[in-house]
C-alpha cells in the first residue's frame, strides 16, 4: 500500500493535475481500510502518512500533502460525523479509534497541519483551505489546546485578512467556538480569543465574506447566550457573559440589517436566543436595564425595516423567480415572529414604535410626498402584523371613553388617507387584507364603512385590472360582508349594482398544475374565486330588514341569468367539455348564492316569496342532472347546490330528493358516495319525521349502490382505502337513521326483505379484527338495533341469538383481538354494552338462552356460565365490562 501511495503521490509528479474527485475516492478507499486495521494491525498509520507527505530536504511533497489532508477529512467523516446513522458496533469501533488517536496521533496531526498551513498559505490555497477544514472538523473531539494557542490562533487571525483564505479561516474559527465545553471554560476561552477586537479590524466590503462573518457572530452569540442561561454559572460568570453579549450586539444589528437576506438570516438564531433571554427575564419580573431597552428598540427598528421588499425586487412580476419570492416570504415570517416576541416582552415599546412608523407614512402620503411602493407596502403590511402581535386584551379599537386606541387610529387613518388609491398593486392587496383583518373597527366607527365599501367595489378592489388582486379581493369581500352583516343593510342596493357585471360566468379550459409529489391536479380557476362573489350576493340579499319582495327582486336579477344559462346548455352535446364546465359553473353559482343565506333554525316550510325563485332553480338543476348525470362535473355541482339549497328552503326541497338521489346514484363513483351518504344522514336528522317516506323510498337504492362497490375487489391501495372509507360512511349512514328515530324504514313493508342483507354486511364488518375503527362502528350499529328492536321483533331476535351473541364472544376470543390495545378496548365496550342491553330488553329470556343454549354449545363450565349470568344481571355497564374482560382473558389462557 505504501509503495503504491509513494508511486502515485510522491514520484508521479506528471499526473499532479488529475481531478480532485479521483483523489477523494482514493482517500475514501484508504479510509475504509484504515477503520479495519487501525490501531491493531497498522498502529503507525498516521506516522507513515505524515512521512509520505514530508520531503527529505524539508517541506512537503505538494501532491502527497494534498492527498494527506483529503485523507484526514475522509477519516473524520467516517469516524466522527454525527449526522450519519451508524450501527452500535460501528459506534464502538469509532470510539475506540478516536480514543487511540487522542493518545498521540492527534497531536501529530495538529502539528503537521500547522506546518502545512504555514507552508502552503501563499503557494497552494487549495491545501491551505483543506487544512483549515480539518482543524474545524477535528476540533469537536480533539484537545482544544492543540488549536487554541498563540501559535495557531495568530496564523488564523492573520488569515482573516487574506482575501483567498479568510472564508475558510472564518469557518474554522466558528468551529472552534462551537466546540462542546463546560460553560465557564467556554467563557474563558472566548474572553481569551478577544474576537470582538478582531471583528472590528475585518474588511467587510465583500458580500460573501460578510455572510460568513455574520455566521461567526451568530455562533459566538448563541454560545454566549447558552452560557448566560446556564443555571450553574456564578453571578460573576453571568456578568462576564453578558458583557461579551453587549459587545457583539452592534454586529448582530449590523448583519441583521444587511441588504443581503442570506447574511440577515445567518444571525436569526442569535436574535432568537436574545429574545428568549428577555422573555425569561420578564417572566421572572426582573427589570430591564437601559442598555437592554435600547437594544430592543434598535432590534425592532431593524426587524421592521428588514420586512421591506429589496430595491432590486419588483412585486408580482414574471421576472422574479418563485423560489426567491418563497425565500423572502419565509424570511418575513421569521421576522414577524421576532416582532411578535418583542411585543410580548415590551408591548408599550412595540405599540409606540409601530404607531409612529405607520402614521409617519400615512402623513407623508397625505402631504403629497412621492413614496416608493416598497415603503407603502411595508407600512400596510406592518399594520397587518400589528394586530397579530398584540394580545387579545390589547386588540381594541376604542378605549373606555370611545376614543380611538392606537390600533383604531391607524385603521381610521388608513381609510381617510385614501392610500388604497396608491398606484401600485401591492398597496391595494395589503389594504384589503387589512380591512378584512380589522373588520371589527367598523362596529365602533360605522361612519367610515362607506369608505371601505367604495374602495372594495371599484377598480381598487373587486374590479382591479390585475387578476390576482381582483380575485383575492372577491374572497376578502365575502369575509368582510359576512362579518359585518348587521351593518350592511343600507348598502345592499349599491353593492349589488356595483358588482353585477362581475357575476357573468365564462368557463375556462381546465389548467393542470403539479403537487409537491409531481401529481397533476386542476389549478385554481377564476371561477373558484367568483363563487365567493355569489355567496356574498346571497349574504346581502338575505339580510334581515330587507323587504321580502325586494329580496325576491334581487334574487331574480342574480338567478334568472343562471337558470337561463342552464336551459340553454341542456341542448348541447355532453362531449363538449367546455359547455359541460359552463353548465357546472351555473349550478355551482346557484348553490353559492344559497350558501349565503342563513340556515333555518327550524326545518319548517319557508313561506317567503323568494323561495319560489330558488325552487325554480332547483327544478332546472334536476333537469340538468337528468340530462347529463353521466358527467362527473354535473353530479358534483348538483350535489353541492342541493346541500346549500336545503339549508335555506327547508322542507320545500324534500320532494325533489328522490330525483336527485336517483340521478346521482346511477353513475356515481365511490368517492361521490362517500361524500353523499353523510349528506343524506344530515337531511334525515334535520327533517325528521317529515323525511321518513322519502327515506323509506330511497333506502334500498342507496344500500344496493353501496353493495355494488363493496363487492368489488380493489385494484390497488388507493381504491382499498376508498372502499374502507365507504364502509365507514355506510355504517355512519345507518347510525344516523337510528339517531333520527327513522329506524322503522328498515322494517317497512317496502324494505323488510332487504334487512337481512344489511344485517349480514354489518356482521361481516364486526368480525374483521384488522380494522378496529370499522369494527367498533359495526357493533355500535348493532347496539342501536338491539335497543330499538330486541323486545318487539321476533325475526330480529333470531338473528341476535343465532348470529350476534356468538360473535360478541368469538371476536374478543380471537388471537387477533388485543385487549391491551386502545382501539380494541373501544370495540370491547360496544360488545359488553350489547350483552347488557339484551338482558335489559329481554331479562329472563336472555339468561335462559345463555344458560341452556349458548354456553353449553361452547362447552363452557356450568359454574362459569352461572357467574356470567349473575354479573350481567347485577353489575352496571362499567363493572360488567371489567368482569367480561377477565372472563375473556381467563378463557384465552
Amino acid at each position: 500500500m505504501m509503495q503504491y501511495l509513494g508511486r502515485e503521490f510522491v514520484d508521479n509528479i506528471a499526473a499532479s493535475t488529475e481531478e480532485s474527485f479521483i483523489r477523494n475516492k482514493v482517500a475514501q478507499s484508504l479510509t475504509l481500510l484504515f477503520v479495519h486495521v487501525y490501531p491493531t494491525i497498522w498502529p503507525s498509520f498516521f506516522k507513515d502518512m505524515v512521512s509520505l507527505a514530508k520531503a527529505p530536504n524539508g517541506g512537503s511533497h505538494e501532491k502527497a500533502a494534498d492527498f494527506f489532508v483529503r485523507l484526514c477529512i475522509s477519516i473524520d467523516e467516517e469516524i466522527a460525523r454525527l449526522d450519519i446513522p451508524r450501527t452500535r458496533d460501528e459506534v464502538i469501533r469509532n470510539t475506540n479509534i478516536k480514543d487511540t488517536m487522542r493518545l498521540g496521533d492527534v497531536q501529530l496531526l495538529a502539528s503537521f497541519w500547522f506546518e502545512l498551513l504555514q507552508e502552503f498559505k501563499t503557494t497552494n490555497m487549495g491545501i491551505a483551505q483543506l487544512v483549515l477544514k480539518n482543524i474545524g472538523s477535528y476540533i469537536a473531539w480533539m484537545d482544544i489546546s492543540l488549536v487554541v494557542n498563540d501559535q495557531v490562533m495568530s496564523v488564523l487571525y492573520e488569515l482573516l485578512g487574506d482575501a483567498n483564505l479568510r472564508i475558510p479561516a472564518c469557518e474554522c474559527l466558528a468551529d472552534v467556538i462551537s466546540k462542546g465545553m463546560l460553560p465557564l471554560d467556554k467563557l474563558n476561552m472566548i474572553q481569551m480569543l478577544n474576537i470582538v477586537d478582531i471583528l472590528g479590524r475585518l474588511d467587510l466590503a465583500e458580500p460573501e465574506f460578510v455572510e460568513h462573518v455574520a455566521r461567526l457572530v451568530n455562533v459566538l452569540g448563541t454560545e454566549l447566550c447558552k452560557i448566560y442561561t446556564e443555571v450553574s454559572l456564578s453571578a460573576e460568570g453571568k456578568a462576564g457573559a453578558w458583557s461579551l453579549i453587549e459587545q457583539i450586539t452592534p454586529y448582530l444589528l449590523k448583519f441583521l440589517s444587511n441588504e443581503y437576506d442570506d447574511t440577515s438570516s445567518a444571525v436569526f438564531p442569535f436574535v432568537n436566543d436574545m429574545l428568549y433571554i428577555f422573555k425569561k427575564q420578564k417572566r421572572q419580573i426582573q427589570p430591564f436595564s437601559q442598555g437592554q431597552h435600547e437594544f430592543m428598540a434598535s432590534l425592532l427598528n431593524v426587524v421592521i425595516l428588514k420586512l421591506r421588499y429589496d430595491e432590486d425586487t419588483d412585486w408580482g412580476t414574471d421576472e422574479d423567480e418563485p423560489e426567491e419570492e418563497a425565500l423572502f416570504f419565509e424570511m418575513r415570517k421569521n421576522l414577524r415572529i421576532f416582532a411578535e416576541h418583542i411585543a410580548a416582552i415590551n408591548e408599550e415599546l412595540y405599540v409606540g414604535f409601530i404607531h409612529s412608523f405607520v402614521m409617519d407614512t400615512f402623513n407623508k402620503y397625505k402631504a403629497g410626498n412621492e413614496l416608493d411602493w416598497r415603503d407603502v407596502e411595508l407600512c400596510l403590511y406592518v399594520l397587518y402584523c400589528y394586530g397579530e402581535a398584540l394580545s387579545k386584551a390589547s386588540m381594541v379599537f376604542v378605549d373606555a371613553n370611545d376614543s380611538l386606541s392606537p390600533l383604531g387610529s391607524l385603521v381610521s387613518e388608513m381609510l381617510s388617507s385614501n392610500i388604497s388609491a396608491y398606484p401600485h398593486p401591492s398597496a391595494a392587496m395589503q389594504f384589503f387584507e387589512n380591512i378584512a383583518r380589522y373588520y371589527q373597527f367598523f362596529d365602533h366607527r360605522p361612519d367610515q364603512l362607506p369608505q371601505a365599501l367604495s374602495a372594495f367595489v371599484d377598480n381598487r378592489g373587486l374590479h382591479h385590472p390585475l387578476k390576482q388582486i381582483r380575485t383575492r379581493c372577491w374572497y376578502l369581500f365575502q369575509r368582510f360582508v359576512k362579518n359585518l352583516k348587521s351593518r350592511m343593510g343600507p348598502y345592499v342596493e349599491h353593492v349589488l349594482s356595483s358588482i353585477g357585471d362581475l357575476l357573468a360566468i365564462q368557463a375556462e379550459p381546465v389548467v393542470e398544475t403539479n403537487t409537491m409529489d409531481g401529481m397533476p391536479i386542476p389549478a385554481a380557476s377564476t371561477f373558484d374565486s367568483q363563487l365567493y362573489l355569489f355567496e356574498t350576493v346571497g349574504l346581502l340579499i338575505s339580510l334581515e330588514g330587507t323587504e321580502p319582495m325586494k329580496q325576491t327582486e334581487y334574487l331574480k336579477i342574480v338567478l334568472v341569468p343562471l337558470v337561463e344559462g342552464i336551459q340553454g346548455s341542456l341542448s348541447q352535446p355532453s362531449d363538449d367539455e367546455l359547455f359541460m364546465l359552463q353548465l357546472h359553473h351555473y349550478i355551482m353559482a346557484i348553490g353559492s348564492v344559497a350558501k349565503g343565506y342563513p340556515s333555518l333554525n327550524k326545518p319548517s316550510e319557508v313561506a317567503e316569496p323568494w323561495t319560489v325563485v330558488f325552487v325554480q332553480a332547483t327544478e332546472i338543476i334536476l333537469s340538468a342532472l337528468q340530462a347529463f348525470n353521466q358527467m362527473l362535473v354535473i353530479r358534483d355541482a348538483a350535489r353541492y347546490a342541493f346541500a346549500r339549497l336545503i339549508t335555506c328552503l327547508g322542507s320545500q326541497i324534500l320532494p325533489y330528493l328522490p330525483n336527485l338521489i336517483n340521478g346521482l346514484l346511477t353513475e356515481c363513483q365511490v368517492t361521490e358516495l362517500v361524500d353523499f351518504l353523510p349528506f343524506i344522514g344530515l337531511v334525515a336528522h334535520k327533517y325528521k319525521p317529515m323525511v321518513e317516506p322519502i327515506m323509506d323510498e330511497l333506502l334500498v337504492p342507496l344500500v344496493k349502490r353501496v353493495f355494488d362497490f363493496l363487492n368489488t375487489a380493489p385494484s390497488g391501495t388507493d381504491e382499498a382505502v376508498l372502499l374502507l372509507d365507504l364502509r365507514k360512511a355506510y355504517l355512519n349512514f345507518i347510525t344516523n337513521i337510528f339517531n333520527a328515530n327513522l329506524e322503522s324504514v328498515f322494517i317497512s313493508e317496502r324494505n323488510i326483505e332487504h334487512l337481512n342483507t344489511i344485517l349480514q354486511t354489518v356482521l361481516h364488518f364486526a368480525k374483521d379484527n384488522s380494522d378496529p375503527t370499522t369494527q367498533k362502528m359495526s357493533f355500535g350499529v348493532f347496539l342501536k338495533m338491539v335497543n330499538a328492536w330486541a323486545n318487539n321483533n321476533p325475526g330480529f331476535d333470531a338473528f341476535v341469538y343465532n348470529e350476534l351473541i356468538p360473535i360478541t364472544f368469538s371476536v374478543p376470543m380471537s388471537a387477533a383481538f388485543n385487549l391491551s390495545d386502545g382501539q380494541s378496548i373501544l370495540v370491547f365496550g360496544e360488545i359488553t354494552s350489547i350483552q347488557k342491553a339484551m338482558y335489559v330488553k329481554q331479562g329472563a329470556k336472555f339468561i335462559e338462552y345463555m344458560k341452556a343454549v349458548y354456553f353449553p354449545s361452547i362447552q363452557c363450565p356450568p359454574e362459569t356460565a352461572e357467574t356470567y349470568c349473575q354479573a350481567v344481571q347485577q353489575y352496571d355497564n362499567k363493572q360488567f365490562k371489567k368482569y367480561f374482560q377477565s372472563f375473556i382473558s381467563e378463557a384465552k389462557n
